[in-house]
């Protein structure tokens, strides 16, 4: 009996019980924080699709997420080529960087040569680079990050829109 006593308490002491508390809570963990960003940590790179929409009476693009994986906005920049393809300007999604980006979420890019609500400020986009957006203008989404288990952040490219009427 002695031995079963003994045997029971080496299996079932509190010293067991407690890391094996632990070592589900740290499962739950990992596996909650995989859920919340749609998988994309486990998987590689984000897949999102982006949409571009033109006004060319203010000189504007807005992007907008069309679908795919949900993406922390603060990894997510836009490179904005000029039209003759000799400028180009990289802009943050948005400068809040934990903010959830998804499906339904914008961004609109303006020039300094219109101002489109009249009240003096020419920059009236959520973001502005320093030349003409015109027809044939390029927008390139990249996300940054570090893919979970991966040695150090990579960029890659999400979409590309060229700005048409």
């Amino acid at each position: 009996m002695a031995d079963l006593r003994a045997f029971l308490r080496a299996v079932f002491g509190v010293e067991r019980v407690a890391a094996w508390l632990v070592a589900g809570a740290a499962l739950a963990l990992v596996l909650t924080v995989a859920t919340a960003t749609g998988g994309s940590l486990l998987l590689g790179p984000p897949a999102a699709t982006f949409d571009g929409t033109y006004d060319a009476s203010e000189n504007a693009v807005t992007i907008t997420h069309a679908g795919g994986d949900r993406i922390t906005a603060g990894e997510v920049t836009l490179a904005i080529t000029n039209a003759t393809g000799d400028q180009t300007t990289t802009v943050v999604w948005t400068r809040a960087s934990d903010d959830p980006l998804g499906e339904g979420n914008s961004v609109t890019v303006d020039d300094p040569t219109v101002d489109s609500d009249g009240d003096g400020n020419y920059f009236d986009g959520d973001r502005t680079v320093e030349f003409p957006v015109t027809e044939g203008a390029t927008v390139t989404i990249n996300w940054t990050g570090r893919p979970f288990g991966a040695p150090e952040a990579t960029t890659v490219t999400l979409d590309t829109d060229e700005v048409t009427e």
